[in-house]
């Protein structure tokens, strides 16, 4: 047996072991946080809201807690796919392109593309062929950038410096952006532990709750939406921020259709996150233009000759 490939099973091993004792933290910290506000009544609840002068667009509210599991990353290299792709841009006469460590692309239009609100995710697809593993999450006018999200399983994954899209917007038009993606493992590998046992999530009205005890919610406000999305809750391999994490399922709460709030749905805790305070750790972690020094050119891809090592069973969806 090859080394890469018993260097491999290692890895596999201990990643179980962690997932399992990760598990058992998550259940016993659930229990402690979800305790307290797991008494309230729906009519307690619906007193509390009127006094509170706070109103909920039911509409907008899951009627019943979906099943997501969590879920985690096997590092933040671009696939094969996904460098073959970027291959084909540097071929190309659209724009400038650099790859910085396997895991970070940067792209500068020769041309600047103009957008508007009807055409952004057209043009963005034009732009970045692997685009559609992203969800716009908003076009900030202020900061100048239009902002994607990466998605798993269909759900975004919020505010993550390894799996974003972050394009720079100058008078309408968009002149360079940076990416990055996370991978996952392959769901088809049985070996590899790409997902954790299902946990049981927080109800929306328990959530609510929370976030009126927490005082997030004050008079006059309206949750206007709620969805489940991902949020990084541990990263397995400590200070490295490139190695693997594990997603946790987290509330979105949209408050008065503007604002929004994120608990965690497994623990009830609340996250403290802010779009600006992301775009300008971006912008100061990755200089959005192309050609500085320490940047290197985008080997070619060898289909034949891929390192099983880094690649076997590691996909970015």
């Amino acid at each position: 047996m090859q080394w890469g490939q018993i260097k491999v099973l290692f890895i596999i091993s201990f990643l179980i072991l962690d997932l399992f004792l990760l598990q058992q933290f998550l259940e016993k910290q659930q229990t402690s946080e979800i305790g307290p506000i797991a008494t309230a009544n729906e009519e307690d609840f619906e007193t509390e809201l009127e006094n509170n002068e706070i109103t909920v667009s039911w509409d907008n509210i899951p009627s019943e807690t979906p099943s997501v599991p969590q879920t985690m990353t096997s590092g933040g290299e671009f696939s094969e796919g996904v460098l073959s792709q970027i291959q084909n841009l540097r071929e190309g006469d659209q724009q400038s392109v650099v790859v910085q460590e396997d895991m970070v692309l940067k792209g500068e239009l020769n041309e600047p593309v103009e957008i508007d609100e009807e055409n952004i995710e057209n043009q963005v697809n034009n732009i970045v062929p692997f685009s559609n593993q992203y969800e716009l999450w908003n076009w900030n006018e202020e900061e100048g950038v239009l902002l994607f999200f990466q998605k798993k399983n269909d759900r975004t994954i919020f505010f993550n410096t390894r799996g974003f899209l972050m394009l720079e917007v100058k008078d309408g038009e968009i002149t360079n952006y940076v990416a990055t993606l996370l991978s996952f493992a392959d769901t088809e590998e049985e070996d590899t532990p790409s997902t954790i046992q299902d946990p049981q999530l927080i109800q929306p009205r328990k959530i609510i709750q929370k976030l009126m005890d927490e005082d997030q919610l004050t008079a006059g406000d309206e949750v206007t939406s709620m969805e489940i999305g991902y949020y990084n809750s541990i990263n397995l391999v400590p200070g490295e921020e490139n190695g693997p994490q594990v997603f946790a399922p987290t509330w979105k709460v949209t408050v008065n259709g503007e604002e929004n709030l994120f608990v965690f749905a497994i623990t009830g805790a609340i996250i403290d996150n802010d779009e600006s305070d992301f775009i300008q750790r971006v912008k100061s972690s990755f200089d959005l233009n192309v050609g500085n020094e320490g940047e290197t050119s985008l080997p070619l891809v060898d289909n034949e000759s891929s390192d099983e090592e880094t690649n076997n069973g590691v996909s970015n969806e």
